[in-house]
């Protein structure tokens, strides 16, 4: 999506009143983490240079960010995150660069290399789990989701797994590797079932 340069000039206006307010309210901030998007630099740099404007979250082609609401977290508000409610990063699937291209402040940076980023993870409740598969078919990442083998290493791509391992009556659930996601959050957003979650990497 284009930014025009007159919304980009009210986005502007209303983000410099929105850095004034936070200035003036930084006492209040709690310690929080939130999933960034892809290409974010480090907690404080990030912090420091968003100017709160939200043209990263217009410009993104699945809607997949969303602004924090106003908590007692005031350090954070209108900073961007992935909310996969609203849609799943394609970022480490397509390579999309939407967000931090649109950046006017470098907060999300073009340059950074995805193989570092890892702003998140996605958890799952196997309790909960009716074995659809569709966190192994939408995650861009081989390994992030694996299904337990009886006979050995776990199956790390949907279709080795035999079908009689992943009828919905089946103890066998599938399960996320932490170390492995990177929390694009598509598997979350896509759940049928609506019993995934995305966890962030890493505190502020």
């Amino acid at each position: 999506m284009k930014v025009t340069r007159r919304a980009f000039l009210r986005y502007g206006l209303e983000a410099g009143a929105m850095v004034g307010l936070v200035g003036g309210l930084s006492v209040l901030s709690v310690d929080a983490a939130y999933v960034r998007p892809p290409r974010a630099l480090s907690p404080e740099a990030f912090t420091s240079r968003c100017m709160r404007c939200g043209v990263c979250v217009e410009v993104c082609p699945t809607r997949c960010l969303s602004l924090v609401d106003l908590t007692l977290d005031v350090r954070n508000m209108s900073t961007p995150e992935i909310a996969p409610r609203f849609g799943g990063c394609e970022a480490w699937a397509t390579g999309c660069k939407a967000c931090a291209e649109a950046c006017p402040t470098g907060a999300l940076d073009p340059l950074r290399q995805l193989a570092d980023e890892k702003p998140g993870h996605a958890d799952l409740e196997p309790n909960r789990c009716v074995n659809c598969m569709v966190c192994f078919i939408r995650c861009p990442v081989p390994g992030a989701v694996l299904f337990p083998n009886p006979d050995g290493e776990p199956f790390t791509r949907e279709q080795d797994i035999p079908t009689r391992l992943k009828l919905r009556t089946s103890p066998l659930k599938p399960y996320i590797d932490a170390t492995r996601c990177v929390g694009c959050g598509l598997c979350v957003h896509y759940c049928p079932e609506h019993i995934m979650s995305l966890e962030p990497e890493v505190r502020l």
